[in-house]
């Protein structure tokens, strides 16, 4: 119990004489590696599976029950009871005990072989609408193979048919899919790499807004300004790496394209990020209130960006104001990165828009120094405050 006193006692003087220190490895290494590896273990089964699912069989035919067989054989599906009624479900899904329902009508096999065509009925919590993409895909393939399954063993007894001339009767048409790039529809590869990106921007803003303030308690000559917004800014791109490189080493995300191109785009959005930042932390004269507005700045940018809702859905006004925020290109360009094999051609929009959107961030730094320059040698000369060149 002493040594432990002794090392809290330690810890507490060494964070109070380098709080810059402890708040870096902090945003920098600590939350990145927290963050990657909490939301890579929660989303390690790529798609939703094992979801709670409620089947209320009316008919209690042997099809019926084969069918719910099959269901319940379903990777997708957990079937945690078999109800009398249909208010049942709605019931379970108000308690967030279930995602998904199936009722079968009374007389379903009977009125399939009179030909009558009956219909199942899925329910989907659509307050789950990740869990709902999911099993809705699930139910219709079962749905579709009970269907062929059925109309096979019809044409078989009625026609004395071999299984192959009937398997192109029952299905005439047949369809091939190919997933590109997601072949396994993983969502956690679809949604975990920008959103971890997004997370952590918010951080490299706040860092930002630090470094400005203290431009404004001790202001330094631009170069000086210059070799700490790209110094910080490369220390911000291994935060990023670190958090991404722990899904690709402990979870298995790819990643594809050019090593190149991604180690220089995840520079200049980090430069991007903590220039925004910097530029508030410099202009407002307030230190906490200069963290807050960087923050909020940039926290939004993962929905506004169209990375969580694709921009082609979004009114045209929200188009425009997507294509000039970072994260718009950095978030769909990292996915797009370790999903498809690209190469550092196919990143020239993103890189154009960045060193376009640092050159102005630059521009508002100096512009910013030669007015506070200004300001001083103006108002302050009398005092023999020297302006800062």
């Amino acid at each position: 119990m002493l040594k432990s006193n002794k090392l809290s006692v330690a810890f507490y003087k060494f964070k109070l004489r380098h709080p810059r220190f402890m708040m870096a490895t902090l945003v920098f290494i600590i939350i990145p590696l927290i963050s990657g590896l909490a939301l890579g273990y929660e989303m390690k089964a790529d798609v939703p599976t094992s979801i709670p699912t409620v089947i209320v069989n009316h008919d209690n035919s042997d099809f019926s029950k084969k069918f719910s067989g099959f269901v319940e054989d379903s990777t997708y599906f957990d079937v945690i009871e078999y109800a009398d009624n249909d208010e049942r479900i709605k019931e379970l899904m108000d308690r967030d005990q279930v995602f998904a329902g199936i009722i079968i009508p009374k007389d379903f096999y009977k009125d399939m072989r009179s030909g009558k065509a009956p219909k199942i009925l899925t329910v989907y919590d659509g307050a789950a609408l990740s869990v709902v993409t999911t099993s809705k895909t699930a139910m219709s393939e079962i749905l579709l193979t009970t269907k062929a399954a059925y109309m096979m063993s019809i044409f078989e007894g009625k026609l004395s048919a071999v299984p192959e001339q009937v398997t192109n009767m029952v299905v005439p048409i047949s369809v091939n899919y190919k997933f590109l790039y997601n072949p396994t529809k993983s969502f956690r590869n679809y949604l975990l790499i920008g959103m971890l990106a997004s997370i952590i921007q918010v951080g490299i803003a706040m860092q930002g807004a630090e470094r400005g303030y203290e431009n404004q308690l001790a202001p330094r000559s631009y170069l000086n300004q210059l070799k700490v917004v790209f110094g910080w800014s490369a220390l911000s791109m291994v935060s990023i790496l670190l958090c991404l490189g722990v899904q690709h080493l402990f979870f298995g995300m790819p990643y594809r394209s050019t090593v190149f191109g991604g180690l220089l785009m995840t520079f200049m959005f980090a430069l991007c990020i903590f220039n925004i930042g910097y530029i508030m932390g410099n202009l407002v004269p307030d230190r906490v209130f200069a963290i807050q507005v960087s923050a909020i700045l940039v926290l939004p940018t993962s929905v506004l960006g169209g990375y969580t809702y694709p921009i082609a859905g979004m009114p045209h006004g929200f188009q425009i104001l997507a294509k000039g925020i970072p994260f718009f290109y950095y978030g769909n360009g990292i996915r797009n990165l370790c999903l498809k094999e690209l190469q550092l051609y196919h990143l020239a929009v993103p890189l154009k828009f960045f060193c376009l959107f640092i050159l102005a961030e630059l521009v508002i730094i100096l512009s910013v120094t030669i007015f506070k320059n200004w300001w001083r040698r103006k108002y302050k000369d009398g005092l023999g405050v020297t302006p800062i060149v």
